[in-house]
């Protein structure tokens, strides 16, 4: 992460030394960096995302057991459920691998209307995902409490 913040700095420095630091990349670099801020706030969670899955794969492998410790526990809908909660957990994972992986720091040979647009959607895009990553967060932290 260290080094695409460098790298998204130095570009940034560099077009801006040669576009004279017009407004059309004042404005470009505004949206990368917005883009990058929004990704660092919720890159964090990836983990706590990961323990949270490693947790359900423990509790769906011993459901007889947590079914001794809370009587009342309907193993069948626990186990839809849990498992639902682990797809979605993947799903937002997964999603920002994808745009981590698909993110262009400097996107070549397009036009400063192009790049502008482009970090518009990107920007778009990872708000997306924080909104995906905050409702994940949530369910999973309702949903485990009881464990």
């Amino acid at each position: 992460m260290k080094k695409m913040m460098f790298l998204a700095s130095t570009v940034a420095i560099l077009l801006s030394a040669c576009n004279g630091g017009g407004d059309g990349a004042n404005k470009i670099e505004q949206l990368r960096g917005e883009a990058i801020a929004i990704h660092d706030e919720i890159m964090p969670q990836i983990s706590v995302f990961d323990r949270n899955s490693v947790k359900i794969d423990s509790l769906l492998a011993n459901l007889p057991q947590l079914q001794t410790a809370y009587p009342d526990l309907d193993t069948t809908q626990t186990r839809v459920d849990l498992s639902a909660l682990k797809a979605k957990l993947e799903q937002a994972t997964d999603s920002m691998m994808d745009w981590m992986t698909e993110f262009d720091v400097d996107p070549q040979d397009k036009s400063t209307t192009e790049i502008k647009e482009y970090y518009e959607e990107e920007v778009g895009k990872v708000k997306d995902m924080k909104q995906l990553f905050d409702q994940v967060s949530k369910e999973s932290t309702d949903k485990l409490a009881q464990f």
